[in-house]
């Protein structure tokens, strides 16, 4: 009995040495990363949310092949954000927010625009301190036509293809049976691409209008929260990206 304790309590020390070393190695990548670029670390986070899409490009890997090139030019076809591309998308979603003067911090905010695999994602949140659109309607208000503007300057001059999705909170009472969720969702996005339309953006330029009613509430979020009354715009890379801006500070990519 005493030897088996013995052994059993003779080998405790390898857990709290192994405990020790993982302890050490989550420090030691916590150091490393925040003394890593934001552009480093927007490219690893895009990673990990998807490895499987990742932007990077051959260039990156250990032992780069001559078979990657086949592979790197049909992710550029799809859209697929490059490493070269990323500090242009990064200073035009820092300047489009510098712009709009709307605090990336904070939650309540009107409008989130992020970084993607394949371009940039606009999602701007109809609240009830900042309408996008008349209330009950697919009319934009003054606050939302200058937002769409401003964008729709950004896709046309940068040649981004365009996704709209249309999003409608829980208990929209419609002006009878025949007008729901669904129609409302669907108009505001068919809105805002006749919006950006006017403002210059291409016909050709868009790949898709989307309505999912009120189906789809944000996560954490009671489904008739006024954030759910959203517009999701994608704008996604084409071939012909204009890459002009790549040494420009934010400021200098709307002028």
């Amino acid at each position: 009995m005493s030897q088996s304790g013995n052994q059993h309590h003779g080998g405790a020390w390898k857990v709290a040495y192994a405990d020790f070393v993982t302890a050490m190695m989550a420090l030691f990548m916590v150091l490393w990363l925040t003394s890593q670029s934001d552009e480093d670390r927007v490219q690893m986070a895009q990673f990990f949310q998807d490895p499987y899409n990742t932007p990077l490009d051959s260039s990156m890997g250990v032992l780069p092949e001559e078979g990657n090139s086949k592979n790197d030019t049909e992710g550029e076809k799809k859209g697929r954000a490059k490493i070269s591309d990323l500090k242009v998308l990064m200073n035009m979603a820092q300047a489009f927010m510098d712009l709009l003067n709307v605090d990336s911090s904070d939650p309540e905010k009107s409008i989130d625009l992020e970084v993607t695999t394949d371009g940039l994602r606009v999602t701007l949140y109809d609240r009830d301190s900042q309408p996008f659109f008349v209330e009950g309607t697919a009319d934009y208000t003054d606050w939302g036509e200058f937002v769409v503007e401003q964008m729709s300057w950004l896709v046309h001059r940068h040649f981004f293809k365009v996704r709209l999705d249309g999003f409608v909170s829980d208990g929209f009472k419609g002006r009878g049976p025949d007008y729901s969720a669904w129609e409302l969702s669907s108009d505001r996005a068919n809105a805002t691409r006749r919006l950006m339309e006017y403002y210059g953006v291409s016909r050709e330029q868009f790949q898709g209008i989307s309505a999912f009613g009120d189906t789809q509430p944000l996560p954490f979020m009671h489904p008739s929260a006024d954030a759910n009354d959203r517009i999701s715009i994608s704008l996604v890379l084409s071939e012909t990206f204009n890459t002009l801006d790549i040494d420009k500070e934010p400021e200098a990519v709307f002028k």
